[in-house]
Formats: structure tokens, C-alpha cells, sequence
């Protein structure tokens, strides 16, 4: 139907495909392992096509995983190539085919795509049952915007980090527990300055869990820092890694005690003249001073913010903060230089 363009699953009024390969693999073991999802929703235009009101994220991994009929190039085949440049570069192209990624119940098939699977599971794909819900075309434009504004806003969903602070006392409530309380330190506040919005949707902890996590995890970061987040997360809690609680919160306390007293209220962490809080600067001037905290202990407010501003202008002129600095490169290269700039 998507290749006859009698669905159309891009209106206007949609988000356009944005799942990135983690997400779209996961989905495609959930059909595998036949785990139920929620329906899909369309609605029957006046010339008989279907329109996609929900399920976009999902329909669009379907058709890239199965519809394209190709493989990948030969050079980005298997699984020991699923890092090739060209994977990121195309994984929200319906038209290029999906190499799925290594998931935690089906591993052996990271590498496959829908071509290279063994018959059995493209057939088991093939028949996988999607629910389907259509309204049709008789059905009234006002209620055809309820249902979408429903679908798509119903409730307030929890922030990313809303979500880890419950799953992750699945394990033990220790960690998750340690996080929220050091959120509150209240020269960590000062330093960051939230509103009230950002508080509520957890961020004070999503940035205390970050600074821990790339402090002493970034190098098994790939290329999602929410998921680095989330692993890191439930690692610690389900005491997979070692994580010393008390020097953690010491080396915590010490950093923010001189960031708030060199540059308070949050200012470095945003554009001059205000604007968005800037995570990879928060990673960036937190981590310089963790990591050479004697050092920022010697000196004085007025010349720790300097140096700190110094920092954040090399760091901006090198490309390892703004827009597309989360790579894998570029937040490796942000903590090296956080680790190696000199603050005396």
C-alpha cells in the first residue's frame, strides 16, 4: 500500500521519521519476538487513501526494514560494520534499507538486514499482525483533530529522565535515590540555574546523572547520550560497575562549590544574552574542574571564570559544543580537552 501510495504517512500536520537505529531495531525484535504494541491510526481521505494520524515512528521502520527490497553496500555489511558513518547518515532514509543493531535477547541478528535474515523470520514478519484503526471518510474534520490531539498530547508524559528515576528501582532504589539527592545540592543549583519547567521535568537530575556518567563513562559512548544515560543508570543500580557513593559525592560537592563561586546563576551554560541551557558546555566546564580540581581550588573566582570562559571559547572554536557536537568524535574530544586544559 505504501509503495502504491494508497497510505500517506507523512500529512502535514505529522512529525517526520526520527527514530534512530537503537529504536528502530528494538521495534523490529518486538515484531520478532511478536511482543504487542499499541494500533495504528489512519484516516480516510476524500480521494480513499489513508492518512497516518498515529504510529509514524513505527509504520516508517516497517517500511524501511522490509519495503526497499535492497541491501546495504557491501562495504557496511555485518555486524562488525554497523558503525560505518553511512548507517547514521541514513537511518531516517525510508528508501535505505535498516541493518539492525545488536539488542540484548536477539544479538546474533546485529548485522542482518530484512534480505539477509533466513526465510523463516522474514515470513514470520510478513505475517506479523499490526492492529489497525481507520477513520473513515464520512467521519466529521473535528473529530478527526480530537482524535489526533488525543493521540499525540493525551496526558503529560514523563521526561527521559522522569522514566529512568522509576525503571531504574526495578533494580535497587540506592542509585536513583543518590542521584535525586545530590540534584539537590545547593551550590549545584545555583550553579545551573533552572526555571521551574526544567525542575519539574527532572533535569536538575538528568545533569547530575550526566556528570557521572561521562566522567566515568564516556568511553563506551557511541552515539546517543540518552541511551549512555539509561545504561549507565541501571548499570550502577544493578551494581554491574563499581561506583564509590562517597568520593562520587565528594568530588561533586568540591566542583560545584567553585563553579558556583567563579560563574553563578548559570550564565556559562548559556548563549550570551540567554537562551537554551547547553549540555555539552555543562559536560565541558563541569569535567574541567572535576578532573583538575586542586587546581581549581588555588584560584580565585575572578580567574577560574576566565580560564573557564577561555575554555568554553577554544571548545566552541574546535566544534565540541553547540549543535552536532554529540558524536562520538566530538564528546570524546570535549572531556580530553575537559581533562587536559590547563586552569593554572
Amino acid at each position: 500500500m505504501h509503495k502504491a501510495e494508497d497510505i500517506q504517512i507523512s500529512p502535514d500536520y505529522q512529525r517526520t521519521f526520527r527514530w534512530n537505529r537503537d529504536q528502530q531495531t528494538l521495534f523490529i525484535e518486538s515484531l520478532i519476538l511478536e511482543i504487542p504494541f499499541p494500533p495504528v491510526f489512519f484516516y480516510e481521505n476524500d480521494d480513499g487513501r489513508w492518512e497516518l494520524l498515529d504510529g509514524l515512528q513505527r509504520l516508517s521502520t516497517i517500511i524501511k526494514f522490509m519495503g526497499s527490497g535492497k541491501d546495504v553496500p557491501a562495504d557496511c555489511r555485518g555486524a562488525s560494520k554497523n558503525e560505518v558513518d553511512w548507517h547514521d547518515d541514513t537511518q531516517n532514509i525510508l528508501a535505505e534499507p535498516l541493518q539492525l543493531r545488536e539488542t540484548e535477547y536477539l544479538s546474533e541478528l546485529g548485522g542482518f538486514t530484512f534480505v539477509r535474515l533466513p526465510t523463516s523470520l522474514q515470513l514470520n514478519l510478513k505475517r506479523a499482525r499490526i492492529q489497525i484503526y481507520v477513520l473513515k471518510r464520512e467521519t466529521h474534520s473535528s473529530y478527526k483533530y480530537e482524535v489526533f490531539k488525543r493521540l499525540n498530547s493525551g496526558g503529560e508524559p514523563l521526561s527521559e529522565q522522569e522514566v529512568r528515576n522509576c525503571a531504574t528501582r526495578l533494580f535497587d532504589n540506592k542509585f536513583p535515590d543518590f542521584i535525586q539527592k545530590t540534584s539537590e545540592l545547593p551550590t549545584f543549583r545555583q550553579a545551573i540555574k533552572l526555571d521551574d519547567d526544567e525542575l519539574r521535568a527532572a533535569r536538575a537530575d538528568e545533569l547530575t546523572l550526566r556528570f557521572f556518567t561521562m566522567k566515568n563513562w564516556h568511553d563506551v559512548f557511541k552515539h546517543d547520550v540518552g541511551e549512555l544515560l539509561t545504561e549507565f543508570m541501571k548499570h550502577v543500580a544493578s551494581q554491574k560497575i563499581e561506583f564509590d557513593y562517597d568520593q562520587e559525592r565528594g568530588l561533586f560537592e568540591k566542583t560545584w562549590a567553585v563553579i558556583a563561586a567563579a560563574v553563578p546563576n548559570g550564565a556559562i551554560f548559556r548563549p550570551r544574552g540567554g537562551g537554551m541551557f547547553s549540555p555539552t558546555v555543562f559536560e565541558l566546564v563541569s569535567l574541567a574542574v572535576a578532573f583538575n580540581i586542586d587546581d581549581a581550588f588555588e584560584l580565585e573566582p575572578a580567574a577560574l571564570a576566565q580560564k573557564l570562559d577561555e575554555l568554553v571559547a577554544s571548545a566552541k572554536a574546535e566544534g565540541l559544543t553547540g549543535a552536532g557536537s554529540n558524536s562520538r568524535k566530538k564528546t570524546r574530544g570535549r572531556v580530553d580537552k575537559a581533562r587536559s586544559y590547563p586552569l593554572k
